[in-house]
């Protein structure tokens, strides 16, 4: 994995661009994965490729040096995702991110947003009524 982020960013096409790996563990991986939202909390790290810049002539050299990146790594990882990294990915990745705290959520978003109003982000759908 190093050897590929190495890589990586050594061809990184924006200096807004970045790679970062986050420890996890310790005081993180003590919380039950049904205590919060997040439920991956026993992995080693968490890899976060951001790729940023200025101009829309930048555009395709950089999304696909983000996407090749996350392809490179993917076998290496895990498919734990954090919500708030996620971009265009769909519901499924959305899913993936909540795991099994996605159905007790859509529960809540039933209570608190039955309408989904709250839907201009990575939405959870509210659960349908009970027939």
């Amino acid at each position: 994995m190093i050897e590929i982020l190495i890589e990586a960013i050594s061809r990184v096409p924006s200096p807004y661009s970045m790679i970062a790996l986050e420890p996890m563990g310790g005081a993180v991986a003590r919380v039950s994965d049904t205590a919060t939202a997040f439920e991956h909390r026993r992995h080693a790290y968490s890899l976060l490729i951001l790729s940023g810049w200025v101009s829309d002539a930048e555009t395709e050299a950089n999304v696909a040096w983000a996407r090749q990146l996350w392809e490179l790594t993917r076998p290496l990882s895990s498919d734990a995702v954090y919500v708030n990294y996620l971009g265009t990915e769909g519901d499924e990745r959305v899913r993936q991110a909540y795991g099994v705290n996605h159905a007790r959520l859509s529960q809540l978003k039933r209570k608190y947003d039955p309408d989904n109003l709250f839907r201009l982000n990575q939405n959870i759908e509210p659960a349908p009524a009970a027939l």
